[in-house]
């Protein structure tokens, strides 16, 4: 049988030794060491890779997808090591596809890291909007963004997508709106001092003219498109369709869209301001003044002197005063409950007794009717007044500057006349639910 193979000889041959020291044989064995030896180094490399592999830093909800990624291609690898590792004889696709396993379980320690980026992002950018309202939407989009990158709803935040807005704020607004257009002042109006015969004051009115309603409206349809807070408010007011109509008919015109209604809103936010005198004394007032203080003294002379009547217990009559919602009658001034009030009371300067102004005058304060003031109360009866500096007059200070200004002659105890009975309205509780939880 003719010699056959690398060896040159006849493999089947009986009793015929193999010269191992013979090059072609040494060749062979050389090749297969260094193969096994590839093999072998191919071998640890790539049962050792997944040490090189870093998931600090990326998010818990992740690890369990870069977890089983890499599993999966541990399980490859292990079901195919053969092919993996002979590609010469196997072809390079099982080799291929356990080393993109590998890329892909890497990658995910990538994604997770930048998707941990990312929320620290859209929290900073959450936190540095302080007290602004987030935009709809908004929430759902943020809880998607902290799913696995594993799920297939995942999708991250981009915080450039999302404007954050203000709540309306009508005072701002106004200011904002009006800062900007003039007002018309009217004449001045004789009023007379409500309650007080023969004092009266001059009032004059500020608003916007006629002419600037056009722009006021603008200024309002032109908000509705760039405030959010105002467009938000529009859009839940024009759903009240009783305010809507409240508006259509003070100012005679049709509301047929929130935006149309963020125009009238707007208008009727303009400011309005009165300005007044301080009350000023008639003639006819001095001079019954004047013959009441002659009578009083007579009557001082004569040993029938009435007790001093303090002024805080003038003050007008008033129902709903304010914010308080608390009902001033005769002096008395009652709370929601219509039983007597503690607390203070913001009022209008106008609604304070004249003669006040004039006997603190006297006495070197100087206060001024136009001007607003709290009145400090205790069990239904006023203590005294606060100014708006903060500064308070009490019921003693009042009585000390009734008794110098109608001290006559010097040395002879205060004879201040009695206050003129003022006249009184009916306090209104229907709105106060009495007797009802």
């Amino acid at each position: 049988m003719a010699a056959t193979g690398l060896l040159g000889i006849n493999p089947y041959q009986k009793g015929v030794a193999i010269d191992i020291a013979s090059k072609p044989i040494n060749l062979a064995i050389q090749l297969e060491q260094k193969e096994a030896a590839k093999r072998e180094a191919l071998d640890k490399y790539l049962m050792d890779y997944e040490k090189s592999f870093n998931p600090d830093g990326m998010r818990k909800i992740d690890q369990d997808v870069f977890l089983g990624k890499l599993a999966k291609a541990k399980q490859y690898y292990l079901q195919n090591r053969d092919k993996i590792l002979n590609p010469a004889k196997y072809g390079a696709e099982a080799q291929s596809t356990y080393f993109s396993g590998l890329r892909d379980a890497q990658n995910s320690i990538g994604q997770s890291k930048q998707a941990m980026a990312q929320d620290k992002l859209a929290t900073q950018h959450y936190i540095a909007q302080k007290d602004l309202n987030a935009p709809d939407g908004y929430a759902d989009a943020l809880a998607l963004s902290h799913l696995s990158i594993g799920d297939e709803r995942y999708k991250p935040l981009d915080v450039t997508q999302w404007k954050f807005y203000k709540t309306h704020d009508p005072m701002e607004y106004a200011n904002k709106v009006f800062s900007k257009i003039p007002l018309s002042e009217s004449a001045p109006e004789i009023i007379d001092v409500k309650g007080r015969p023969g004092y009266i004051y001059y009032k004059t009115t500020s608003k916007i003219s006629p002419q600037n309603y056009g722009r006021v409206l603008q200024d309002g349809y032109n908000s509705f498109e760039t405030d959010e807070g105002l467009r938000k408010t529009m859009i839940n007011m024009f759903d009240d369709k009783e305010k809507v109509k409240d508006l259509e008919l003070k100012y005679n015109t049709k509301i047929p869209t929130a935006k149309a209604l963020a125009g009238v809103y707007t208008l009727d936010l303009q400011p309005i301001k009165e300005t007044t005198t301080n009350p000023e004394q008639s003639a006819a007032a001095k001079r019954f003044a004047d013959e009441q203080k002659a009578k009083r003294l007579i009557d001082y002379n004569r040993g029938q002197v009435a007790p001093v009547r303090n002024l805080l217990d003038d003050v007008a009559s008033i129902k709903n005063l304010s914010n308080k919602s608390v009902n001033i009658s005769k002096g008395i001034v009652l709370g929601k409950d219509n039983k007597p009030y503690t607390g203070d009371v913001p009022i209008d300067g106008a609604n304070i007794p004249p003669d006040i102004f004039t006997v603190l005058g006297n006495y070197k304060i100087n206060i001024s009717a136009r001007d607003r003031f709290k009145l400090i109360v205790k069990d239904g009866r006023v203590q005294g007044l606060q100014t708006k500096k903060g500064q308070i007059i009490d019921r003693g200070t009042i009585e000390a500057a009734q008794r110098k200004y109608d001290t006559e002659p010097k040395g002879v105890p205060g004879l201040y006349p009695e206050a003129q009975a003022t006249e009184d309205v009916d306090i209104d509780l229907s709105k106060f639910n009495l007797g009802k939880k």
